[in-house]
């Protein structure tokens, strides 16, 4: 099964793709006039449909990964 995109919510919510960015991230800030009707509905449809940002697509855009690598010597030491 395909997951849901930001397209899918924003065909169910009535409402362009830029609008379910803004909303599910909060970026808006007060700077993008959206209303509490029009938020409502991104949200519902984001419940519906079970959208969840994919993180892959964060990563790429903001470059940063929020990942760490260890080294360890020896993976057999059970200090370890």
């Amino acid at each position: 099964m395909k997951l849901p995109t930001q397209a899918d919510v924003a065909r169910l919510a009535g409402v362009s793709r830029a609008i379910v960015s803004y909303v599910v991230n909060d970026q808006a800030g007060g700077q993008i006039p959206i209303s509490e009707e029009t938020r409502q509905r991104v949200l519902a449809a984001v419940a519906e449909l079970g959208y969840v940002p994919d993180s892959r697509a964060q990563a790429l855009r903001s470059g940063s990964t929020k990942t760490i690598g260890l080294i360890i010597p020896d993976i057999q030491n059970p200090h370890f």
